[in-house]
């Protein structure tokens, strides 16, 4: 898997689990890994891997990752005022 999948995996996986009161605090180290994952990807050197990563995907993962540091924030300041 190039690392522009993997940052998507992560990015999408962060997303969904965002969510979930007690369980968002691992999807905040997963969106942060989406996103540096996926600035990685888009870096044009490709000193990282040996095969090159999806650019188009890792753009989307730091789309995802970012949305789902967002959804963090806000459930976690809506369930810390509980």
């Amino acid at each position: 898997m190039d690392l522009g999948t993997r940052a998507l995996v992560l990015g999408v996986g962060a997303l969904a689990v965002s969510w979930v009161p007690l369980i968002n605090i691992v999807a905040f180290i997963a969106a942060l890994m989406a996103v540096a994952f996926g600035l990685l990807a888009r870096w044009p050197t490709g000193w990282l891997t040996n095969e090159e990563p999806n650019a188009r995907r890792g753009l989307w993962a730091v789309v995802l990752g970012a949305s789902a540091l967002v959804v963090f924030v806000v459930t976690a300041v809506r369930y810390s005022a509980l």
